[in-house]
């Protein structure tokens, strides 16, 4: 997946969030983040920022913890992360 498509499903996400409430949890947005990350990582390897990017857990209590704003912030840093690589 290219960066271009990445930062657009990012964005396109970020959208749709913002008008949840900002302390939901959101579980289900998990693995596409993750898969996000995993993608920007292939196409970036060196990259510094995002080796520190950790995935996100997907079972368990943890799952349950990460609300709509963060979420929010996670994809922001994300695409805005690629963009500054493009």
């Amino acid at each position: 997946m290219n960066d271009s498509i990445i930062i657009r499903m990012a964005t396109e996400t970020i959208q749709h969030l913002r008008h949840a409430i900002p302390v939901s949890s959101c579980p289900y947005m998990v693995p596409s983040y993750n898969a996000l990350v995993t993608a920007a990582r292939a196409n970036h390897p060196d990259d510094v920022f995002l080796k520190v990017l950790s995935p996100l857990p997907t079972t368990g209590d943890d799952r349950d913890c990460i609300s709509i704003a963060e979420i929010t912030a996670l994809f922001a840093q994300l695409a805005i992360a690629l963009e500054s690589l493009s």
